[in-house]
């Protein structure tokens, strides 16, 4: 079985513009305007952590930098406060995956996704207790209806400070990243 992955969204030739064509075989280098305005592909993003952070203290952004990835202009990365800030309103999906070490033994990692300003938090992630020899994985995700000009960071809500292992620390390969998604 053959499954053809370059296919654009909704339609068969792959130029993006939703309007199911079918027009050209590969992706023309010039999208064409098929009468629904052009591309409609979802906003996306895609930030790592660069490098390892030791004692990153409870209430702090994590210092996502490495390996920034923008698709559409619906989103961008404000590098000074760490933070995503949405252009375009809209249904944005996050998803985050940060792989955290305890400074002091038995201690439960709690991390946030919150508004820059720090007056809404959209979800929180954490174990029930990591040990402080071992790295632990935090994974969350949720989805929201979010106002243009809003900014959203990851934030340490432990109650105390963690580490942040160097990337390519065992067992991954990563040590954190976050994706938005337009939904």
């Amino acid at each position: 079985m053959i499954i053809d992955a370059s296919l654009g969204r909704n339609n068969s030739c792959g130029c993006g513009c939703d309007c199911g064509c079918g027009a050209y075989p590969t992706c023309p280098t010039t999208r064409p305007d098929c009468g629904t305005g052009g591309n409609n592909a979802p906003d996306a993003f895609t930030v790592q952590l660069a490098t390892a952070v030791t004692a990153l203290p409870d209430g702090a952004a994590l210092p996502l930098s490495g390996t920034v990835r923008i698709s559409g202009n619906g989103l961008s990365y404000d590098s000074a406060n760490c933070a995503v800030v949405i252009n375009e309103a809209g249904v944005y999906h996050f998803s985050w995956d940060v792989l955290t070490q305890s400074t002091s033994e038995e201690l439960p990692i709690v991390i946030a996704l919150q508004s820059l300003d720090d007056a809404t938090v959209l979800a929180y992630s954490g174990t029930a207790a990591a040990d402080a020899a071992g790295s632990t994985l935090v994974s969350g995700e949720t989805t929201a209806t979010l106002a243009a000009g809003t900014a959203w960071v990851l934030v340490n809500r432990s109650g105390a400070a963690i580490n942040l292992p160097a990337a390519g620390t065992p067992p991954t390969a990563f040590t954190a990243q976050l994706t938005v998604t337009e939904v």
